[in-house]
């Protein structure tokens, strides 16, 4: 076993190819963020940014890029934006995670959107999510068929929601029309306000993505090169002459990635949300999708689209073994206090007195 560590802009022709062929050959690593060009995007934005080279038995088996933090951490390729971890490696691939570590000069790595099917990180998973996808193979009519499916029913609810809110949309504000690949750089930037606007409401101002330079630079880049191979894809809605919702994600040849959905507030009742995403489903197949990944959670929209999940986990693995496991049961701890505080105040609101 051999490992080298190489700077992204260090990978060559020859590697990048054997990156693609091994990203390819495996279902569970079709994710546009296991895609040597979301490696590359986030390193020509102006992250310094790693790649482990893996060799066994005489060829490359496997890839890990990572980003070095203080202490010897390291994180994944682009931070918070990243929503699959991991390696890019063939599944016969037999390594020890604690001497991926050593060569890479770590001394913890932690994630949350790893996939269980990552043999080396899997002993390591503390806690499991969900990812909700849509699978689009076969057109619309087999994406509706396995919706009834999944939601045992011969008229999914969604649909009948969407059909009635278009109907309302186009009678009060006007004709729909949809675009599914929108270039212009200034919807981009009305996006990005609209998200900072959505993210100040909820969680507050602190931590917006889009304050960052980089990261605004890093979504233009994406737009601009978007293609089948790799890049970004934003698709609008228009009622009228409004544009009233966007979707932003990244794709990978077949595979969509949800990333940055927004709509304007004033809008909400007829909820073109929903409207927009059931159009890139409805025409996905036919632009060469297979499947939209909504990524990470459990909201209900996601659940009400799904036809199948992504198992995730997350959890950390460290040198020595004890740091990890701290850090996991310490982020446990906070997050069932969380919990509790919330169950707390619900059960106070229901028992208080009813005026």
């Amino acid at each position: 076993m051999k490992i080298s560590v190489v700077s992204a802009s260090e990978l060559d022709t020859g590697l990048i190819e054997r990156w693609k062929q091994i990203q390819s050959s495996d279902v569970s690593l079709r994710s546009p963020y296991y895609s040597p060009g979301f490696t590359r995007l986030v390193s020509g934005s102006g992250q310094a940014v790693r790649v482990a080279v893996i060799e066994s038995e005489g060829i490359i088996a496997g890839f890990f890029p990572h980003q070095q933090a203080s202490f010897g951490r390291l994180k994944n390729v682009g931070g918070g934006l990243n929503d699959y971890h991991g390696l890019i490696a063939l599944p016969s691939l037999d390594l020890q995670a604690s001497a991926l570590l050593k060569a890479c000069k770590g001394t913890y790595f932690g994630f949350n959107h790893l996939p269980l099917t990552q043999a080396v990180f899997a002993p390591f998973v503390h806690l499991q999510s969900v990812s909700p996808v849509l699978e689009l193979a076969g057109g619309w009519d087999a994406y509706v068929e396995r919706l009834g499916v999944a939601q045992n029913t011969r008229s999914p609810g969604i649909l009948v929601t969407i059909r009635a809110s278009l109907k309302r949309l186009e009678r009060d504000i006007g004709p729909v029309r949809f675009e599914i690949h929108e270039k212009n750089q200034h919807v981009l930037e009305e996006l990005m306000r609209l998200k900072s606007e959505q993210r100040a409401k909820t969680v507050g101002t602190a931590g917006d993505p889009f304050a960052v330079s980089w990261i605004r630079q890093l979504m233009a880049s994406a737009l601009e090169t978007g293609g089948l191979d790799f890049g970004a894809s934003m698709s609008t809605l228009h009622a009228g002459d409004k544009l009233i919702a966007m979707h932003y994600g990244l794709r990978a040849g077949n595979t969509l990635h949800s990333w940055f959905p927004v709509f304007e507030p004033a809008y909400s009742y007829y909820q073109p949300g929903l409207i927009l995403l059931k159009k890139i489903a409805e025409t996905g197949w036919d632009a060469g999708l297979s499947l939209i990944d909504l990524g990470r959670g459990t909201a209900t929209y996601k659940m009400r689209f799904k036809t199948a999940v992504v198992p995730l986990g997350q959890g950390a693995v460290s040198r020595p073994a004890l740091l990890g496991q701290a850090i996991m049961a310490a982020q446990g701890m906070k997050a069932a206090i969380k919990s509790n505080s919330k169950i707390g105040q619900l059960r106070q609101w229901m028992t208080a007195p009813k005026e």
